[in-house]
C-alpha cells in the first residue's frame, strides 16, 4: 500500500480501504461497462471529489492510484479534464519531476492539446494549457534538472506541435495507457494558440545557458527534440535556437578526452556524449548555406580528427548523409579514403560507410573502394578471395593466414581442427553497408566460394547472418551473383531452416531464387517435411515458401508461384505509386515555404522510398488464407526475430 512522494523518497503510505476503492475504481474503468456517457461522467465526479479529500499530491505520488488517475483520463470529459487540470496546476513542478505522478501530467498534457484541436472554440481548455505552458516555462531550469521533468517538458512540446519524434516508450513505464492519446498533427499551419506557446516556450529556452544544457542528459536530448519539432512545423523560432546553439561550438575546445591526446583542440561539445546528439540534430535541420558555414568552420579542418574520436564521429557520420555540396564531399572523402585502415582498427565503421554511400549518392567515381579495402588489410593480390573473410572477422591477411595455418594442425589426440570462420559485429556493419549499395567487387568470390560448413556457421551466427541476408535482399546485388551463392547453399537449407537466423536466411534465398533454384530447394526441405513442420521456424518457412502445393505437383506449384507473383507485382506498384506521389506533395508543400532547398528533400525522398521497400516484403505475408493462419504467422516470426546490428 505504499507509493514514492518525491523522486527519491520515502514511501507514501494510504489507508487500505482508501487503496481499495481506488482499486475497485479501475476495474470499472478498465472494464469501460458503462450503459451511457452520463453514468461515466458521475463516476468521473465522484473519483474526483474523492481525490481532493485525499490530496492530489499524495494520490499521483501513489503508483496504484495515480495509474487509476491516467485510465480516467483517457476516455474523459472536457469538464473532468478541466478539474483534472485545475487540481495538477498548483503543484505543476513536483508533479512532472515525479516518478509516477509525470505520466499523469503527460497524459494530461497530450488529451488538453487533442481537445484543442478538435474543439476550436472551448476559451477554457486553451487559458488552462497557456497556464500550464506558462509554468513550465518558467521553471524550465529546475524541469531539466530531473529526468522525468525532463521528459514531461519533451512530451509537452512533441504535443504542441503533433509531431512525435522521440518513440512513446521512452521514459515512460506505463506508456501503454495512454497510447492512441497523442495529438497527430492537422493539415494546414496548425491551431494559432499552439503555435503562439510553442513560439513563447522556445523564446524562454534560449535564454537559458544552452551550452550548460547540452552538457547535460537531461537538457541535451530537449535541444534535440525541439530543434526536430520546429523544423516539422516550419517554426520562426528554429533560425534563433540553431543560432544559439552553433555558437557553442565556439565556446570551449578540449585537447584531450578521458585522459589521451587528441589531434589538437576540438570543440567540447563535439566531444561531448550527449552534446553531440544536439549537434546532429543541428546538421539534420540545416539548410544548404547552413552546412556550408559547418563544414568551412569545423569540418574542413578537424575532420580527421573528429572522424577518428570515438564521440565526435557520429556527427561525421550525419554530416557525410546531409551534405549537400559536391565539393565538400569530394574533399572529406580525399581526406578519409586514406584512412580507413585506422578507422576500422578503432571499429568506426560507421564513417567508412558513410564515405562510401557519400561517394555513391554525389557521383564521386574515382575511388575505387575494394582496392583501398585490400589494402588496408594488407592483402596481396593472388588471395582476394579472402577479402570477405578479412572484413567479416576485421582481421588482417597476415594473422588471419596464421590462424588457418594453426586449424589445419591436429590437436593432440590426434582429431583435426575445425576451421573456425571469425564473425564480428563491426564487419557485419560493414558488410550489409557495401552489400546495401551494390559494393561486392572482390567480395563476390569470397562469399560465392563458402564451404557448407562455413556456410551453416555463418548463417547461424546472429551477426554474420545479417550480412548474408543483406547480400540476398539488397536490389544493388547482381542476380547472378546471389545465384552463384544459392547454388551452394541449397545443399544445406534444411539445417539452416531450423534456426532463428537461419530460417530468415532461406526465405533470402526463396525470394532471390529463380524458378529452377526455388524447385531445388523445395525439393531439399521436403526431404525433411516432418522434422521441418515440427519446428517453429520451420513451420513458418514452410508456409511462406508455400511448400504444401509444392507437394501437390511442380506444375501446381508453378502456376501458384506464378499468379501470387503477378499479384505482388501490382500491389508493389499501387504502393509505389502512392510513395511517389505523398514525396511530391510534401516535397513540393515544403519547398513552398524556402525552409530547406529542393536536393535536401531529393534525397529524403530516395531515404523514404528505401525506407518503404521492408514495408512491401511485409504486405507478401498476407497471402495467407484465413485470418487465424495470418495471426499466427505474425506471432511466430516475431519469435524468429534476431538482434539486428
Amino acid at each position: 500500500s505504499s507509493g514514492i512522494n518525491a523522486e527519491y523518497g520515502e514511501p507514501c503510505e494510504l489507508p487500505k480501504s482508501v487503496l481499495d476503492y481506488y482499486i475497485s475504481i479501475e476495474k470499472v474503468l478498465e472494464g469501460e461497462d458503462f450503459e451511457n456517457e452520463s453514468e461515466r461522467s458521475l463516476l468521473e465526479e465522484k473519483l474526483l471529489d474523492q481525490i481532493k479529500c485525499d490530496g492530489i499530491q499524495r494520490i499521483l505520488y501513489h503508483w496504484d492510484c495515480s495509474r487509476v488517475v491516467e485510465r480516467m483520463l483517457v476516455g474523459c470529459t472536457t469538464a473532468t479534464l478541466l478539474a483534472t487540470g485545475c487540481l495538477i496546476l498548483p503543484h505543476i513542478v513536483d508533479v512532472a519531476s515525479h516518478n509516477f505522478a509525470s505520466h499523469v501530467l503527460e497524459l494530461l498534457v497530450m488529451r488538453l492539446i487533442k481537445e484543442i484541436r478538435s474543439n476550436n472554440g472551448n476559451t477554457e481548455l486553451m487559458d488552462l494549457a497557456e497556464q500550464i505552458f506558462r509554468k513550465l516555462c518558467l521553471h524550465v531550469s529546475e524541469l531539466i534538472a530531473t529526468t522525468h521533468g525532463s521528459y514531461s517538458v519533451r512530451l509537452a512540446v512533441q504535443a504542441l506541435a503533433g509531431h512525435r519524434v522521440e518513440d512513446e516508450k521512452k521514459g515512460r513505464k506505463r506508456w501503454e495507457i495512454g497510447k492512441g492519446c497523442f495529438p497527430e498533427s492537422t493539415a494546414g499551419p496548425g491551431h494559432p494558440v499552439l503555435r503562439k506557446i510553442l513560439h513563447k516556450f522556445t523564446k524562454r529556452l534560449v535564454k537559458e545557458d544552452v551550452v550548460k544544457m547540452m552538457g547535460s542528459s537531461q537538457g541535451a536530448p530537449l535541444l534535440s527534440v525541439l530543434l526536430m519539432v520546429l523544423h516539422r512545423t516550419h517554426s520562426k523560432s528554429l533560425a534563433q535556437l540553431k543560432s544559439v546553439i552553433a555558437t557553442s561550438l565556439q565556446h570551449d575546445t578540449v585537447s584531450e578526452y578521458k585522459g589521451v591526446e587528441t589531434f589538437g583542440p576540438l570543440p567540447a561539445v563535439l566531444l561531448h556524449d550527449k552534446g553531440s546528439y544536439v549537434i546532429q540534430s543541428l546538421i539534420k535541420v540545416s539548410d544548404k548555406a547552413e552546412l556550408e558555414d559547418l563544414f568551412t568552420k569545423y569540418y574542413k579542418p578537424l575532420i580527421i580528427p573528429l572522424s577518428l574520436h570515438p564521440v565526435a564521429n557520429y556527427t561525421v557520420q550525419t554530416f557525410l548523409e546531409h551534405v549537400m555540396s559536391r565539393d565538400a564531399a569530394d574533399y572529406i572523402c580525399s581526406q578519409l579514403v586514406p584512412l580507413f585502415e585506422d578507422l576500422l582498427a578503432e571499429s568506426i565503421t560507421g564513417v567508412v560507410i558513410g564515405v562510401i554511400k557519400c561517394c555513391h549518392h554525389h557521383g564521386l567515381s574515382s575511388y575505387n573502394f575494394m582496392e583501398v579495402l585490400r589494402d588496408a588489410f594488407h592483402l596481396p593480390e593472388d588471395q582476394t578471395h579472402l577479402l570477405f573473410r578479412c572484413l567479416l572477422s576485421l582481421t588482417t591477411h597476415d594473422i588471419l593466414v596464421e590462424k588457418i595455418e594453426s586449424y589445419k594442425k591436429p590437436t593432440q589426440s590426434g582429431k583435426p581442427r575445425r576451421d573456425r570462420f571469425e564473425a564480428t559485429l563491426t564487419g557485419s556493419l560493414l558488410l550489409q553497408g557495401l552489400f546495401n549499395i551494390g559494393e561486392i567487387g572482390l567480395l563476390e568470390e569470397g562469399i560465392c566460394g563458402l564451404s557448407e560448413d562455413h556456410l551453416v556457421y555463418l548463417s547461424c551466427n546472429v551477426q554474420s547472418s545479417h550480412a548474408l541476408q543483406a547480400f540476398l535482399t539488397s536490389t544493388a546485388v547482381p542476380a547472378t551473383a546471389k545465384h552463384r551463392f544459392i547454388k551452394t547453399a541449397v545443399f544445406v537449407t534444411s539445417k539452416l531452416v531450423i534456426t532463428p537466423p537461419g530460417s530468415r536466411i532461406v526465405e533470402a534465398m526463396w525470394s532471390a531464387a529463380d524458378s529452377d533454384l526455388k524447385c531445388a530447394i523445395a525439393q531439399a526441405l521436403m526431404e525433411r517435411e516432418q522434422s521441418i513442420k515440427d519446428n517453429t521456424y520451420g513451420a513458418i518457412v514452410w508456409r511462406n515458401c508455400n511448400l504444401k502445393t509444392f507437394k501437390l505437383g511442380v506444375k501446381t506449384w508453378e502456376d501458384s508461384e506464378r499468379k501470387k507473383k503477378r499479384k505482388i507485382e501490382t500491389f508493389e506498384k499501387i504502393l509505389k505509386s502512392e510513395e511517389d506521389k505523398k514525396c511530391e506533395e510534401e516535397g513540393t508543400k515544403e519547398n513552398g515555404n524556402g525552409n530547406v532547398p529542393d536536393t535536401a528533400y531529393a534525397l529524403a525522398g530516395k531515404e523514404e522510398k528505401e525506407i518503404s521497400e521492408p514495408v512491401v516484403k511485409k504486405k507478401k505475408k498476407k497471402k495467407v488464407k484465413s485470418v487465424e493462419d495470418s495471426i499466427l504467422s505474425s506471432s511466430k516470426r516475431k519469435k524468429g526475430v534476431s538482434i539486428n546490428g
